[in-house]
């Protein structure tokens, strides 16, 4: 058969046949060295300063590590020896992300510290500072209760003493006032004034109940005064100041010394029984407390004395602040003379 293309053979496009443009079967694309000369691009690279197979020169260490095959550290951290950290208890892993933080909320009021132990040396300076400072956390707490239990006693001193209202009704009439005193010398009208005393001190104890309280949160709630742990040794206490009540009013130069002492070394003794510790350890507690820090004690009361004479001229309004803190000097003291964390 004669040829009829002239003795061209036209190429069979078969589909082993490459597309246009790129190189045959079996040789390395254009630009690129042949083939067992080419590095592995998801091998490792040669140790530094060794040649690759096929003869090539060494390549410069590279300080990101290996690399995928798009060119992209695989070692993301940078460090070819770098290990990632392990969070045994559940923490965020190398693939994890941490959740995104919400800011806090918004709030017109200034956020208040939080508490410290306050493990300082219980001097007189210390424990002012520390009760002005719990005072004016809670003050108007403070005042609220103060004026509250202020106005109760005094209607408790009146309930049981009724000469003293009857000369207040009568102020104009001498021959009634002067009869309300001679009623008021009775004895029996200094009973009844003794127990109008223990019952005073069963209102004021909540207040002290308070001071306590300030020294574990330093800021105190209206509930905080209503926790009167101890209350039997409280009552047993309040029956003791009624006594020393009448034996002043019995006996006045020598009954009104024996209750500046007795009042002296019985500071620490309601704190003690708010402690919930018993009536008689409580007593010998308190009494070897104020021994052991006289001097401290002595100024304390002789404080508290001072600015209770300095409150007359405020017609007794000015006990409605020294009376806290005073309670709260009170309070600071003894937790720091048995050993107990003052927070502030």
């Amino acid at each position: 058969m004669s040829n009829t293309y002239g003795g061209w053979h036209p190429q069979d496009p078969s589909p082993e046949q490459p597309p246009y443009g790129q190189p045959p079967y079996g040789q390395p694309p254009y630009g690129q060295p042949p083939y067992g000369q080419q590095q592995d691009p998801y091998g490792q690279q040669p140790p530094y300063g060794q040649a690759p197979q096929g003869g090539q020169p060494a390549q410069p260490l590279d300080p990101y590590g290996p690399r995928d095959p798009y060119g992209r550290p695989a070692n993301p951290y940078g460090r070819p020896d770098y290990q990632p950290p392990q969070y045994p208890h559940g923490g965020f892993q190398q693939d994890q992300v941490a959740p995104p933080q919400q800011p806090p909320a918004y709030s017109p009021y200034p956020a208040e510290p939080e508490p410290r132990p306050d493990d300082g040396p219980p001097t007189i300076g210390r424990a002012w500072r520390w009760a002005w400072g719990a005072f004016g956390a809670s003050w108007g707490t403070w005042v609220l209760m103060s004026l509250a239990l202020g106005t109760a006693q005094i209607a408790v001193a009146l309930l049981f003493s009724p000469s003293t209202l009857d000369g207040l009704m009568n102020s104009t009439d001498q021959a009634a006032l002067d009869a309300a005193q001679a009623a008021g010398q009775t004895l029996e009208a200094k009973a009844l004034g003794a127990a109008g005393t223990a019952v005073s001190f069963l209102l004021q104890a909540l207040l002290y109940a308070g001071a306590l309280a300030a020294t574990r949160t330093r800021t105190v709630r209206i509930r905080d005064f209503f926790l009167l742990r101890g209350f039997g040794g409280l009552v047993g206490y309040a029956l003791l100041a009624g006594v020393i009540g009448f034996v002043s009013a019995a006996v006045p130069v020598v009954g009104g010394l024996i209750q500046a002492v007795c009042t002296l070394l019985l500071l620490p003794v309601p704190f003690l029984l708010l402690r919930s510790v018993g009536f008689g350890r409580a007593l010998g507690g308190g009494v070897g407390l104020v021994l052991s820090h006289l001097g401290t004690a002595l100024g304390v009361y002789g404080i508290f004395a001072g600015l209770a004479v300095a409150s007359i001229f405020t017609c007794g309004l000015g006990l409605v602040v020294v009376a806290p803190v005073m309670l709260l000097v009170g309070a600071y003291l003894v937790q720091r003379w048995t050993g107990e964390t003052v927070w502030s």
